[in-house]
C-alpha cells in the first residue's frame, strides 16, 4: 500500500512543486513505483513535465463534478486511473491539474473525501505518492490532509516564508480529529543561498518551532540554477545535470526523505554496486526529451 506524503505550505514561493517534482524523480529512479498529483490550480507541477492543455483527463475531472450533475456527483466523476500519464522516468506517474480546480472550493462539503477515495482505488499499484498542494487552506488542502500519511513542509530561506505556518498547523490539528494516522514528516529549507544575510537564521528560525512543523532535514536545497532550470526544460535536475551539486543535494535531501519513512534508499529490486545513485540515472531514464503520455486511454466526462 502506498504512502501518501502533501506537500505544503501555505506560503506561496517556497518550492513545493520543485521539491515534489525532484523527489518523486529520484525515488522513482531509485527502483520505486511513484505518483505525483498536481492538487494545486497554478498547475505548476504539471507545467514542469508536460504542457497543461495536454494532460486531459486531469484530477479536475475526478474531483469536480460537470456541471448540471452536481447531485449525481459521485457517479459523474473520471476514476483516477484515467487521468495518470506516465513521465519520462521509469516508475514515476503524473495526475496533472489546471486552473479549473478552483471550482473544487464550490463543491459540497463531503467533496473533501473525494481524493482520498480515489487514491485508495490505485494505492496498491504505487510504494509513494506525492500530492502537490497548493499555497492556501481551503478545501483543496483539507482534501490532501484527508488522503494523506504525512505531511512534509517546505520552507524558503527567508523569514517571510514562516509567517502564517501557525494556520497551517492548526489546520493539520483539525484535519487530525479524522485522519487520527497524520504525521508531520518534517520541513526541507528550500531556495538556500548560504551567502544571502538571513539565510542561516531563518533555518534556525524554523529549528525552533520544530515542534510545530516537525524535525528539519539537515540537507538544505540550495538555488541553484539547475534547479531553476528544470521547470522550463520539462525534466527533473536528474535527467539533465545528474552530476550537479544539485542533483547530489537532490540525492542526499533523498536519502534522509526515505530514512524517515524507513523505507530503504533503494528499493528491493534494485540492483547496483557502491556508485553513487545520482551517477547511475542514465540507466533508468527513458527518452527524456519526450512528454508524458496517458498511461490509461478511457473515455471519460470532461468538465467544460
Amino acid at each position: 500500500m502506498a504512502k501518501v506524503i502533501a506537500v505544503t505550505n501555505q506560503k506561496g514561493g517556497v518550492g513545493k512543486s520543485t521539491l515534489t517534482r525532484e523527489l518523486s524523480a529520484m525515488c522513482a529512479i531509485r527502483g520505486y513505483r511513484v505518483l505525483s498529483v498536481d492538487c494545486d490550480p497554478q498547475g505548476s507541477l504539471t507545467a514542469s513535465w508536460m504542457d497543461t492543455e495536454k494532460c486531459e483527463p486531469n484530477l479536475v475531472h475526478c474531483l469536480v463534478a460537470p456541471e448540471g450533475a452536481r447531485k449525481t456527483a459521485s457517479t459523474e466523476l473520471t476514476p483516477l486511473k484515467a487521468a495518470i500519464f506516465e513521465t519520462p522516468i521509469e516508475g514515476l506517474d503524473l495526475v496533472g491539474a489546471d486552473v479549473r480546480l478552483v471550482r473544487f472550493e464550490r463543491e459540497p462539503a463531503s467533496a473533501v473525501h473525494r481524493l482520498r477515495q480515489q487514491l485508495a482505488t490505485v494505492a496498491k499499484e504505487y510504494d509513494l505518492v506525492f500530492l502537490d498542494c497548493a499555497p492556501s487552506l481551503g478545501d483543496l488542502l483539507h482534501a490532501a490532509l484527508f488522503a494523506a500519511d504525512y505531511v512534509l513542509i517546505p520552507c524558503a530561506a527567508l523569514h517571510m516564508s514562516l509567517e502564517g505556518l501557525t494556520e497551517l498547523i492548526f489546520t493539520i490539528g483539525e484535519v487530525r480529529h479524522v485522519n487520527k494516522e497524520l504525521q508531520i514528516l518534517g520541513s526541507v529549507i528550500n531556495l538556500y543561498k548560504p551567502r544571502r544575510l538571513g539565510a542561516q537564521e531563518a533555518r534556525r528560525a524554523v529549528e525552533e518551532i520544530s515542534h510545530l512543523v516537525g524535525p528539519v532535514f539537515d540537507t538544505n536545497l540550495h538555488d541553484f540554477a539547475e534547479i531553476a532550470d528544470a521547470h522550463t526544460r520539462k525534466r527533473p535536475v536528474i535527467a539533465f545535470a545528474g552530476s550537479s551539486k544539485a542533483a547530489e543535494q537532490i540525492s542526499l535531501l533523498t536519502d534522509e526523505f526515505l530514512m524517515r519513512l524507513k523505507m530503504p534508499k533503494l528499493a528491493e529490486d534494485v540492483k547496483q554496486d557502491s556508485r553513487k545513485t545520482h551517477e547511475i540515472s542514465a540507466s533508468k531514464i527513458n527518452s527524456i526529451a519526450k512528454q508524458p503520455t496517458a498511461k490509461n486511454k478511457t473515455t471519460s466526462k470532461h468538465v467544460a
